[in-house]
């Protein structure tokens, strides 16, 4: 069951120096609005249907147009196709040195009650996730990092993390022993609360990622946070599973959010500020991690 964490308990080390600061005001609700409503404007994401492609595509596009080094990762699921984006930006240390830091969300919608075609706008679960991992490439694209940071929206999840299972299975032992965080972000975009709140979902080897995301939010937000070391149904369980230190960040008590999975999932359900509160934890976080400068 998830522990509200007290803000006393964040220490009394901050993340947010002046480097950290800066990038972290760089997050634009503006542009993170517009991700938005350029991801709901397909009439799904079915991980299956053509119009998943499509935002598959356009997001890549987006990704190189920053300058990231950009690929599709095919995803098989049963008898059927869909697929993963995955966009990389290399550190500035010896490359013997360089960590690894993902940020990741699944960029696939479902209408349970339909098919492929069924509509299912998707805006929290997880346009929000998605249009957050862009966002934080946005802010990072000119950044100069030591580490590595990789960027990946997964196909597939809602159909059983697929998307994610087949990423972590295809990753090379040396790449598995240079992650030092996985941050992962679904439905991130609404006020189930008084007041705004965060779960911060993980294990025993991701605490120190769930510590420095807590410690992020007492730095760059008022958002009541949350824990759980019961990690379930999205794609940090799959690097979990392989021993790997990932953390879902998702919006307080999001199982009151009864319209996930349904075509009333618009972005008028949505509360951006909520959004923009997490994704300013999240960015500090991965900042701090990639001894990122502006």
């Amino acid at each position: 069951m998830p522990v509200l964490l007290p803000r006393s308990e964040a220490s009394s080390r901050r993340l947010a120096g002046t480097e950290v600061t800066g990038l972290v005001n760089e997050v634009s609700a503006d542009t993170y609005r517009q991700a938005l409503e350029d991801l709901t404007a397909h009439p799904t994401r079915h991980s299956f249907s053509s119009a998943y492609r499509d935002a598959a595509r356009m997001s890549a596009d987006r990704f190189a147009a920053l300058g990231y080094a950009t690929r599709e990762e095919p995803v098989a699921v049963g008898g059927r196709k869909t697929l993963n984006i995955v966009a990389d930006k290399p550190g500035t240390a010896p490359e013997d040195e360089r960590r690894l830091v993902y940020v990741v969300a699944h960029l696939d919608s479902i209408n349970q009650a339909g098919g492929v075609n069924a509509p299912a706008p998707g805006a929290d679960d997880n346009a929000s996730g998605a249009a957050g991992v862009l966002e934080i490439a946005r802010v990072l694209a000119a950044a100069v990092i030591r580490h590595d940071l990789r960027l990946v929206l997964f196909g597939g999840e809602e159909q059983g993390l697929h998307g994610s299972r087949i990423h972590v299975a295809d990753l090379s032992d040396a790449d598995r022993s240079r992650i030092i965080m996985i941050v992962n972000m679904d439905m991130i975009g609404r006020l189930n609360t008084a007041a705004p709140s965060v779960l911060l979902e993980g294990a025993t080897v991701s605490q120190h990622v769930i510590d420095a995301l807590a410690q992020a939010a007492h730095d760059t937000s008022d958002l009541e946070v949350f824990v759980s070391l019961e990690p379930f149904a999205s794609d940090h369980v799959s690097f979990i599973d392989a021993g790997l230190p990932a953390v879902l960040t998702i919006e307080g008590e999001d199982q009151l959010n009864t319209d996930e999975h349904t075509p009333r999932d618009t972005l008028a359900g949505l509360e951006v500020s909520v959004a923009i509160s997490i994704l300013r934890m999240n960015t500090a976080a991965v900042v701090a991690m990639l001894g990122a400068s502006a």
